[in-house]
């Protein structure tokens, strides 16, 4: 008798238990449902000040980034976002209607300038866009070359990496400068559904975040060999080998056999005879931009056996005269405009004698706005161009969607320029 009892009396003390969790749990439950903002802050931040002249005129940019910003709401807003680098970029309108945009560098694991894990010489990657409003295309200073050419508008002075807080941040972007791109420009370049779940709107036109350039190099006496034995007979000055549905193995062959050559001398040569490592020169925006002599990547410091130091190539900027800003924005307009083509320029490399060395071009490719014109424009002839008159022999003679081009070519027997892509965006970035 006394052990049913005691089982009953088990049984109602567990009952009352629950009762009394659950009473809790919805409590806390409907506390937390009025909470606007409630979160683990697991972010870090950091202070970027840049000093740059453009075109005669000192600037000052002092921004504040974090990294896996996250923020959860609930009832009253009923949103999740977490951001992992914001803002990615951060410009400014100019006095004559461009705007200078700084690239954010990846210092998230606690890196600066004072503790070394920025280097004291770090050199952001700066875009200067042509069009304040659109912020379609731009020339990205990919390196300290950009800055000695007599082409730059840009004079770069001195930037640093400092500690920063939560509340820093916050206070930033309640009160500091308007970011020139939007959020809505920034995201453009993904697909709908994307863009859905991020609840924008597109833009046309889509901030240039992808910078394409070329890197030059001198052929090495034994490259030269292997490249004489591949051009053709009727080459012009420039020249390259397409892969092409009937020749599907010559340009791999051609690009694996400069490879190896390259592995076997150990290095690889500039066009103003800088010699770097093999696959050396280039790095993307996230460490920063890399200069001739070397320096140091952000969040990588010199180790104890010596200077981890990173030179870099030589770049030329490429284009298209399919980037987006060359297209009327109204549909009607640019669907006349597609309808009246009549060829593309692929590819177009603007070396001018060495004089944009260190450039790269930013933009998004377009695409037509129609099935129909897309297949018109497939078929169209296309050439592929250095400084806009020069043609390539043997480059991909239509235009295949964007997919179709060249992505060595070569100077006679002594220099091969190789395609490189540059990418202002970051995992998870906003602005």
């Amino acid at each position: 008798m006394r052990t049913a009892v005691a089982a009953v009396g088990g049984l109602i003390l567990l009952a009352l238990a629950w009762v009394t969790a659950t009473a809790n749990r919805e409590h806390a439950t409907e506390q937390l449902s009025f909470t606007k903002d409630a979160y683990v802050d697991h972010g870090t931040y950091f202070r970027l000040k840049v000093d740059f002249d453009y075109k005669g005129e000192q600037q000052h940019y002092d921004i504040v980034v974090g990294c896996n910003v996250l923020n959860i709401h609930y009832k009253d807003s009923s949103s999740t976002y977490e951001a992992g680098l914001i803002p990615t970029v951060w410009g400014q309108r100019m006095g004559d209607g461009k705007a200078v945009v700084i690239r954010a560098p990846d210092a998230c694991r606690g890196d600066t300038t004072e503790n070394g894990g920025v280097p004291a010489d770090f050199l952001p990657v700066m875009v200067v866009y042509e069009n304040a409003d659109t912020m379609a295309f731009g020339t990205g200073y990919m390196t300290d070359d950009a800055y000695r050419s007599p082409k730059s508008v840009l004079r770069f002075d001195k930037a640093t990496v400092e500690r920063a807080t939560r509340a820093e941040f916050d206070a930033f972007r309640a009160n500091g400068p308007q970011n020139i791109i939007t959020r809505s420009q920034y995201h453009s370049a993904q697909n709908d559904y994307q863009l859905a779940l991020l609840g924008l709107p597109r833009s046309y036109l889509a901030f240039g975040r992808s910078c394409s350039a070329f890197s030059r190099w001198r052929l090495s006496g034994p490259e030269r060999e292997i490249v004489r034995k591949y051009r053709p007979s009727t080459a012009a000055r420039y020249w390259t080998i397409s892969q092409t549905l009937l020749d599907t193995t010559t340009q791999a062959s051609l690009t694996s056999e400069i490879r190896e050559a390259r592995k076997k001398a150990k290095k690889q040569t500039r066009d103003d005879g800088l010699a770097l490592g093999v696959n050396g020169g280039f790095w993307q925006p996230d460490f920063g931009a890399l200069r001739r002599d070397g320096t140091q990547l952000v969040g990588l410091k010199a180790s104890s056996k010596g200077s981890s130091t990173t030179k870099a190539a030589a770049f030329y900027p490429a284009d298209t005269s399919m980037r987006q800003d060359k297209w009327p924005v109204e549909r009607t307009a640019r669907i006349a405009a597609y309808e009246t083509l009549q060829s593309v320029n692929t590819t177009n490399i603007d070396v001018d004698d060495g004089r944009n060395r260190g450039f790269a071009y930013c933009y998004l490719g377009d695409r037509p706005p129609t099935k129909e014109l897309g297949d018109k424009v497939w078929a169209l002839p296309a050439t592929t161009t250095i400084d806009g008159k020069d043609v390539v022999a043997g480059a991909p003679e239509h235009w295949g969607y964007g997919f179709y081009r060249a992505e060595l070519v070569f100077d006679g027997d002594e220099y091969v320029l190789e395609r490189v892509l540059f990418n202002l965006e970051s995992t998870r970035g906003d602005v």
